[in-house]
């Protein structure tokens, strides 16, 4: 029944509602709430002076709240492992609700737990007012579903809240493959190369990309001979899941060639069918 339902709840979220509009928690006097401001607004390190200052100032007030706060900086810092253990004993209620199961769904989508994931970052769409974290998990897990409207919905979404923000390309452009998208897929990571020509990690899902499609990588004039050959491996990886075992194997060859140093997961691709 969720599923059925989900697409409607996302097509009745806020599309103008900015990550900086989580409900504030509470404090004393408004510290914590500037200090979660400083955090959605990408001010790490004056959100982290100002929640020392208020936990050495206030060591017996909010302690859910300013945990909350910690959590949400450990997310930002790009550790949600450690985001969900500050929060691990705070009740999802009042106004900390949203904030805790926006940690905790995104906790359970990166653990695999689609289903529960969905029900948590569901009620964070329906309920409160969602960041890019969150449309780039549902956008990612509801493509693996094989639900391509709601997918699609939900990364537009993503990238309106966080324009520019080359992962979120690279999630769709992965959630157009499952789809069986590859040309979506494809243009998708053209533009964002467009915006970010040095981003390695695109650059790379982009050949495999192209390996999927049957098509060899052209080497960049600024490719070093380590990239080059990472750039080979990545779309012989492509042509191989595209069942084309023969340019799988011509463009390992031509990966062993110029590789300059010895390399395991080089020789391992080599063995590979």
């Amino acid at each position: 029944m969720l599923i059925l339902i989900l697409p409607v709840l996302l097509q009745q979220a806020s599309l103008g509602i900015p990550a900086a509009a989580l409900p504030p928690a509470a404090s004393t006097a408004g510290e914590l709430a500037t200090a979660r401001a400083a955090i959605a607004s990408g001010r790490l390190e004056e959100a982290s002076t100002l929640l020392m200052l208020f936990d050495a100032q206030h060591p017996d007030e909010d302690g859910e709240a300013l945990a909350l706060a910690k959590g949400e900086l450990a997310l930002e810092r790009g550790s949600l492992d450690e985001a969900e253990r500050l929060v691990e004993q705070v009740a999802a209620t009042g106004d900390l609700r949203c904030g805790i199961e926006r940690i905790r769904g995104l906790g359970l989508a990166q653990r695999g737990y689609d289903d529960a994931a969905i029900v948590t970052l569901g009620d964070v769409v329906e309920r409160c007012a969602p960041d890019w974290r969150v449309w780039r998990a549902l956008g990612s897990m509801l493509a693996a579903r094989g639900d391509a409207e709601a997918s699609r919905f939900a990364f537009a979404h993503a990238q309106q809240a966080a324009p520019g923000r080359i992962a979120i390309s690279r999630d769709f452009a992965r959630a157009l493959v499952t789809l069986g998208d590859v040309i979506g897929a494809s243009e998708t990571l053209q533009a964002a190369l467009r915006d970010a020509p040095q981003d390695g990690e695109t650059r790379r899902l982009l050949d495999y990309v192209g390996g999927l499609r049957g098509f060899e990588p052209e080497r960049a004039t600024g490719d070093t001979n380590d990239e080059w050959a990472q750039r080979l491996v990545a779309a012989a990886q492509g042509a191989r899941q595209a069942d084309l075992p023969d340019l799988a194997r011509a463009l390992v060859g031509q990966a062993l060639l110029v590789s300059p140093r010895y390399d395991r997961q080089l020789l391992a691709e080599a063995r590979q069918p």
